[in-house]
Parts: C-alpha cells; structure tokens; sequence
C-alpha cells in the first residue's frame, strides 16, 4: 500500500500577535498531509482509537537524548513527545504557542510572556517562570537558535510565576519562532547546569513521561495522564497531543532490511526510513504501507573550511563545477517522484523563502572551468576524505554517483561509508575529514539554518554571513527580510560552505495498523498517531 502526501498550498496564520505582525512572514505555506491516493490514505483508519503500544524502529537509539546537549534533530525523538517549548511548529511550518499563553510586543525590543495557567511538570511540580528563566539561560548554551536568542537577548525576568519581561537589545520578529527548540524543564534540574552535563532522566511537560532509556536499547515512554492539551486541533508541535497509545517504545535497528522485515511481519509498528528500491515491493504487498513524505531533505555535503584542501574557494567551487544534478539525484533515488533537483537552500514546500537566488552555477557542469578551478586551487590529485553513512540514503544515494563525476573530473574521492555515529562524532574534528555527508530540513525560517552558523562543523567564518544574519534576525518587514535571504543564499553560492544536491522526499515504512490524520508527523510526532485495535 502506497501512502503519498503532497505539497498544499494553503497559508494560515496561527499566531494572534498583533503587535508582532512581522512575524506573519514566518507563516508559511508547506506541507499538506493528505496521504491520499487511488489505494486510500494512512488517515483512513475511522476515528482515532486510545490504547495499544506504538513500537518505532530506530537506525539507532540516541546516545544523548537531552534536546540541549546535541546539535542533531534526529537525536531529538525522545524529547519531541517528552518535552515542549514554548512555541512549536506544525507540519507546514506555522509557528504558534504551545506553553507560551501570549507574547506582547511593549516596544523599543521589550516583550511581555504570559504562560499557560495549571501546567505542570511529570514530577508534579508547577511550572512557573523561574523554570522558563532556568531553561532559556541553559538554551543560550547551544548553536543555532539559542545562541542567535542569546546576542539577541538583554535581559530575562519574571514578573510573577506565570509572567515574564523578555528584553531583546533590538526589536526583533523571530521571538515566536527562536523559542520552539527552547524545551522547558524544571530549574530544579537544569538550573546552571552546562550542556556538556547531558540530562538522562528527561522530566517534562509533554504527553508522555520517559520511564526507562538505554543508550544502546530500547527507550520506553509511557502515557502521562497528567498532561494538560490544548483543545486546538494537533498538527505536528502544534495543538493537541492525544498521547492515543498507552506506551512508545524506541528500539533499535541498524539495518533499513531489518527494519522492513521487522515492520512487515508486525513485530514493529513504524519501520523508520524504507530504501526508495523497496518502494514498488511495499506498495504492492500489501502487508505494510509504504508512506512518501513532502519534499523537504536537501541532500548536502559540508566542506571543511578550517584546514585541508577544501578549505580553499577554488577547490570547492571546482567541486561544484564537476557536478551534474540530474545525473545524481536520478542515480540516488530512481524514481522522479521521489526527488527535486533545485538549488534553493530552501526548497519549494516552504515557498515564502523558496529562491533561485544566486544559483547560476548550480548544475551547469563544466569541465574547463573544473581545470581552472583546480589548478588555482593549487590541487595535485591527492585524495579527499569524504564522510557518508548507509544509515540514510539522503545521504549515502548521492555520494556514489558524485564520487564517479569527481573522478572523471579528476578529483580524487576517498568515500569513507561508516555508521552513523561515527560520521557524527567524526565531523566535530577538522583534522579527521575533508567533506561530510548530511540533510538540510526544512526549517521555518533561514535564520534557524545550523549550516549558517561558523559553530556548525566545516567552521564557516565570514564576515559578510555576520552581517546579513544579523539584518534577517532584526528587520521586520517581511520584503526586506526575503530579499537579504537572497544576498545571503547567493554568498552560500559564492562560498560555498555547504552544496545542495536537490531535496528528497523521506520515505518511511509503517505497519498497516497505523493511522494519522497528518502523514507528516511520521518524520517524528508520534503522540497524535493511533493503532487500529482490530
């Protein structure tokens, strides 16, 4: 059975902010989840049914499951249905409150945040502005958002237990937007607490409490019928979490095969990412459903721009001269239907930010200009260290045929196909690669983007970056802001830190017995998802 959601171009606006009308730019039309084709849909299972155990096959549990103590997303799964943020964001990008009740703009950069009354941790404690105050200091910690919030941020302080004053040193309509990875926890846990001191024991808000985790075994979540939802619709990190299964539990599988066989057979109930190879077989058998999800995972490998040879603009821009898009992504995953070849950092299902903007070398291979290139890069053929891993074929599919493209351009590819974890850990050290494999998400807002940050690993250092990051997280109007996205996306093209292959479509392989009113919850909400108890 084969489960298809397409691009829906609606625009809602789900942040009643006047005064920060700005923030409608971050209102984006996305994602639609209707599932829908001629052999029905994964939301065609009748009205949601409470109970059962919802078993997820993971390529591996996370080895730190503290959202503030790793970088990478896909580490985030356990604290998704653990924890909450302040604002969140549904699966078409719309930014809205979640334990945020209102967020006032008093003016000159001086906001007003109300929180939700009776909310209350899995301990049983209340949660209260000092928990806010503890958990935003700790988020200032980390890359990305919480830095970005931190050079923003003057001054936090709580006016009573359920009202802050957030001062920002300059007026600014990416609040809202910088605080849904901001996941609140008790200040009796994480008051200064270092990021590098990872919590294990995750005590939260969310629909479910964590009752055992295992670094190298199955995570076990069980509903919390303490949790106070919304009474809005769920969508994603939006809404109502229905916490429908009595328990999640996480166990992990390395091997896509496994992971198939395990789905197929029903000893798992969502199989995690299927190879774009099993898409037809699955389909047609009958025994799972095979569920392609919108387009938003941009193939990418990062440059090391610290050391090595790819530290040098030539070598990098040589590297996307050799390259033929088409060529490659057909090669990675077969089908058409399965991918884009665009060169928008990002990609069409978020067409507020979408652009071509700088892009007029992008798939134009052109061997001369590679020879120049290298040659003025000073390169003598040595080889290139190129980290990929098999564990998701976003980002092994493109290496092979790109390694083969180099070669015949004569650059020589070392590809380096190892776990996970290892490219992971491996990408923190300049001295151990030259270029890693890796996914752009599709993020609300470009200020979000890891890649952009020079603490992201490849160490980008570029002043002109500084500057129109700086402009993008202060101006308000929203024309303004889209066309500084655009000088900023053409100076990734000119610098090249990172290079987009195209955006794919993740495919995931679910047991029958699942249903979601939104497919695209799949790719890690699990909360809203319900088991046909027949």
């Amino acid at each position: 059975m084969r489960h298809d959601v397409r691009p829906n171009r609606r625009v809602r606006r789900l942040i009643p902010l006047a005064a920060l009308a700005a923030a409608s730019a971050l209102v984006l039309s996305g994602c639609g989840a209707d599932g829908t084709t001629s052999t029905g849909s994964i939301s065609d299972g009748g009205e949601p049914q409470a109970g059962g155990t919802l078993t997820v096959a993971l390529s591996a549990t996370p080895s730190i499951i503290d959202p503030f103590a790793t970088s990478l997303q896909a580490d985030w799964v356990i604290a998704r249905q653990v924890c909450e943020p302040l604002f969140d964001v549904s699966t078409s990008f719309e930014v809205g409150p979640v334990l945020a009740k209102d967020l006032v703009d008093n003016g000159g950069g001086s906001y007003t945040l109300t929180l939700r009354d009776g909310v209350t941790f899995q301990d049983g404690e209340p949660f209260t502005s000092a928990d806010v105050i503890a958990s935003l200091n700790r988020y200032f910690l980390t890359p990305g958002n919480g830095s970005i919030l931190k050079s923003l941020t003057t001054s936090i302080d709580a006016v009573d237990d359920t009202t802050l004053t957030i001062t920002l040193n300059t007026p600014s309509p990416l609040l809202p937007t910088l605080l849904t990875t901001a996941y609140m926890m008790p200040a009796s846990i994480v008051k200064d607490r270092p990021i590098t001191d990872a919590v294990s024991d995750l005590v939260c808000t969310g629909p479910y409490k964590l009752t055992s985790y295992a670094a190298d075994g199955d995570v076990v979540l069980d509903r919390w019928d303490g949790y106070k939802k919304l009474d809005t619709p769920g969508d994603g990190g939006l809404g109502a979490k229905n916490a429908y299964a009595d328990q999640i539990v996480f166990t992990p599988m390395p091997e896509a095969s496994t992971r198939r066989q395990a789905t197929e057979a029903g000893q798992v109930d969502i199989g995690g990412s299927l190879s774009y190879d099993d898409y037809d077989s699955v389909s047609s058998g009958g025994v799972a459903q095979a569920v392609l999800l919108s387009p938003t995972s941009g193939s990418t490998v990062v440059f090391n721009k610290a050391q090595g040879i790819m530290s040098n603009v030539s070598m990098r821009q040589a590297f996307l001269a050799a390259l033929n898009m088409d060529d490659i992504m057909l090669a990675a995953f077969g089908n058409p239907e399965f991918y884009s070849v665009d060169g928008s950092i990002i990609p069409e299902v978020n067409s507020t930010w979408a652009t071509d903007a700088g892009t007029e070398n992008y798939n134009k291979p052109d061997l001369d200009r590679v020879k120049k290139l290298l040659d003025e890069a000073g390169y003598t053929g040595e080889p290139i260290r190129w980290l990929t891993t098999k564990e998701d074929p976003s980002w092994y599919g493109p290496s092979l045929p790109a390694q083969q493209q180099l070669k015949e351009a004569g650059i020589n590819i070392d590809l380096q196909v190892i776990d996970r974890a290892s490219v992971i850990q491996r990408r923190t050290d300049p001295t151990a690669f030259d270029l890693f494999s890796s996914g752009i998400p599709t993020y609300a807002d470009p200020v979000l983007l890891p890649y952009l940050q020079q603490t992201f690993p490849g160490t980008w250092v570029s002043p002109d970056r500084d500057a129109l990051l700086a402009t993008l997280s202060t101006e308000s109007d929203p024309a303004a802001r889209k066309a500084t996205w655009e000088q900023l996306q053409t100076l990734v093209y000119e610098d090249l830190p990172f290079l987009k292959f195209g955006t794919s479509r993740p495919l995931l392989i679910t047991a029958n017995r699942v249903h979601t009113e939104h497919p695209d919850e799949l790719a890690g909400w699990y909360y809203n998802t319900w088991l046909d108890q027949s």
